[in-house]
């Protein structure tokens, strides 16, 4: 929902704020070799069709990739994993794309009870 926004929409309707938000999430420098480091995670690097590189794109596209496909290594934990190795993610998203007037249209106050 929040990869789809920023890189789909935004990406075809308003490159320069895809631009800043992507510039403004964190782990810019180290998910990369984070990913790497993490045996669960490492799968989906090395077992991938495209290489991922060290971008803030990237770093969505391998949240989304194992998002969108939990079970194809047979692990439960994963999700969870993804949260631990990078907890600031979904919320410098949910908190960029508000600050750039783009958060109500995801529609994500449907989420809550």
């Amino acid at each position: 929902m929040l990869h789809d926004r920023i890189v789909k929409s935004l990406g075809r309707t308003n490159k320069a704020k895809k631009n800043k938000i992507l510039s403004k999430l964190p782990y810019e420098n180290d998910w990369l070799d984070t990913a790497r480091a993490n045996a669960q995670i490492n799968q989906w690097l090395v077992n991938s069709q495209y290489e991922y590189k060290k971008t803030q794109y990237d770093l969505l596209r391998l949240n989304r990739n194992v998002r969108s496909h939990l079970h194809d290594y047979n692990d439960d934990d994963i999700e969870e994993i993804l949260y631990c190795e990078w907890p600031e993610l979904l919320a410098v998203m949910a908190k960029m794309l508000h600050l750039e007037g783009e958060l109500e249209v995801t529609d994500i106050q449907s989420k809550f009870g």
